[in-house]
């Protein structure tokens, strides 16, 4: 859930091995509807103590909900799910057939891109990717 006052990084074009903090400022009440999806404009407030940062420099936002530390993440890629939405990963095995197995796991947070693992693979168990 999307709350006034949550943290947000920040990367910006012009500086592309920078980020730069910010907190959510104010959340619009009104969707607007584009290709059935519905979009909510949200402001952030940017920490800029240097000045760097000048008007309509384009920059993308990552809104922090939830923050782990020292937890197992994998590619989202190397996830499957079944029919029931159970996940699965791969790992590599010599002795089967096609020299990999799936084993079950749970899944905690994504960002879309990386995904924990909560249970089913070890740390430092290698994954094949999808």
């Amino acid at each position: 859930n999307l709350r006034l006052g949550q943290p947000a990084r920040i990367t910006v074009e012009t500086f592309k091995e920078r980020t730069f903090n910010g907190r959510v400022t104010q959340i619009s009440p009104m969707g607007v509807e584009k290709d059935n999806v519905t979009t909510f404009e949200v402001r952030v407030s940017i920490r800029n103590p240097g000045g760097e940062l000048k008007a309509n420099m384009t920059a993308n936002a990552e809104i922090i909900l939830q923050e782990k530390k020292s937890v197992l993440l994998v590619p989202e890629t190397a996830i499957g799910y079944d029919a029931k939405r159970n996940a699965w990963i791969e790992v590599p095995d010599p002795t089967a057939e096609q020299g990999k197995k799936k084993i079950d796991v749970k899944t905690g947070i994504s960002n879309g891109v990386k995904t924990e693992l909560l249970s089913g693979l070890r740390d430092g168990q290698q994954v094949v990717l999808q």
